[in-house]
């Protein structure tokens, strides 16, 4: 009971102390994030066995030792299915699709001087079917000085299945809670076949479990409808994550005009050379829209594929990226109908467009492996 009430009471100390929420008009360029990375993290989870379609809260408590004040945390984080991430009660951001363990997200907080809490709600509901389950994180936080410590996903943690109104905040007391079971190191069997992506300054992209799609189920034949298609996908940011540049690859069979936030940023006519693009946001936009105009040019095979990497710049801060991947997946929205006007904006309305359908993963027959030729920057 006592540790409660410390907690109640720093949490009512630090009120006033919240996540930068101001956006910026002009973004510079992420600086080099710091060389994190899960080699000393543990997958934790509630249990050995993984139930499917699960949910379970994870919470690690954190104070700085004597004399040291925080300033903020850089987080690199991944589960096996899905998850929510809190810092202090607030909402940081999701581990959106693709919900796959091996891709990471990169969030960057500012933390209170003292007393900090970081929640996790994670879950077996997605892609998978929970049984194997399980939560990796490493944490690097900074104090004023300019030193830091690092925190990782391992038996200190709290979990619990089911969860209780107010789990994620400061003033909860989760003294109750079991610890977290290490449920499997990350380079040992069966999470070593988890290689796991982090978003990088710079990025590095690959076509690496992105989906070749379309908008129509493949025929035992295999031939599509010749004919152009548009496509789009919008990614919005955790809250506070300021996009400053992205990263793109993609190939389409047959030929494809890539847009981005309605600016034409490049076409491409050959299905095995894909083109990468970066493209530099001079003002800083709330969202990334996607859109693409993909052309079967004959009766045949049919399909884009795209991955993308975004690295942004916390609002109010310089010293780390935050960053996270999109691919061609379920996700995705089409029409097999006449080509809209203004559907390349980020204003369009798609949400009567229906999503599209998955052909293959890449490297999958009967595109097999793509060469990647870089075009130069693009600012818009």
């Amino acid at each position: 009971m006592a540790r409660f009430f410390l907690k109640l009471i720093r949490s009512l100390l630090f009120a006033g102390f919240s996540l930068s929420s101001a956006t910026p008009d002009t973004i510079a360029a992420p600086d080099v994030t710091s060389a994190l990375s899960f080699s000393s993290s543990k997958w934790i989870w509630n249990s050995a066995a993984a139930t499917p379609n699960a949910i379970v809260g994870l919470r690690k408590d954190f104070t700085p030792p004597l004399g040291k004040s925080l300033i903020a945390a850089e987080i690199i984080i991944t589960a096996v299915n899905s998850l929510d991430l809190y810092v202090n009660g607030n909402f940081i951001g999701s581990g959106t699709p693709p919900h796959r363990g091996r891709f990471a997200h990169r969030f960057c907080v500012d933390l209170l001087p003292s007393f900090n809490v970081f929640a996790v709600n994670a879950s077996t509901t997605g892609s998978g079917t929970g049984t194997q389950a399980g939560l990796l994180a490493t944490i690097l936080v900074t104090y004023q000085d300019n030193t830091t410590d690092t925190l990782i996903t391992d038996s200190s943690w709290r979990v619990k299945g089911t969860l209780p109104l107010g789990w994620e905040t400061l003033a909860f007391d989760d003294n109750a809670w079991p610890v977290a079971t290490v449920v499997g190191s990350y380079d040992v069997a069966p999470w070593n076949t988890v290689l796991v992506n982090i978003p990088a300054d710079p990025p590095v992209l690959s076509f690496v479990e992105a989906n070749w799609v379309w908008t129509d189920v493949v025929p035992a034949s295999g031939t599509l409808p010749a004919g152009s298609r548009a496509f789009r996908r919008t990614f919005t940011p955790a809250p506070g994550q300021v996009p400053a540049a992205a990263t793109i690859i993609i190939s389409a069979d047959n030929a494809y005009t890539l847009y981005v936030n309605g600016v034409t940023i490049g076409s491409g006519t050959n299905f095995k050379v894909a083109q990468r693009y970066t493209i530099n946001f001079a003002t800083a936009p709330s969202e990334v829209v996607l859109a693409v105009l993909a052309t079967n040019t004959a009766a045949s095979a049919a399909g884009l594929l795209v991955a993308m990497e975004v690295n942004m710049v916390p609002s109010g801060r310089t010293s780390c990226t935050a960053g996270a991947f999109l691919l061609t997946d379920a996700l995705w929205k089409s029409t097999k109908g006449a080509i809209p006007d203004g559907f390349e904006q980020p204003g369009f309305d798609d949400s009567a467009w229906p999503v599209v359908v998955a052909e293959a993963t890449y490297p999958a027959a009967p595109w097999d492996t793509l060469t990647i030729v870089t075009v130069a920057p693009v600012t818009i």
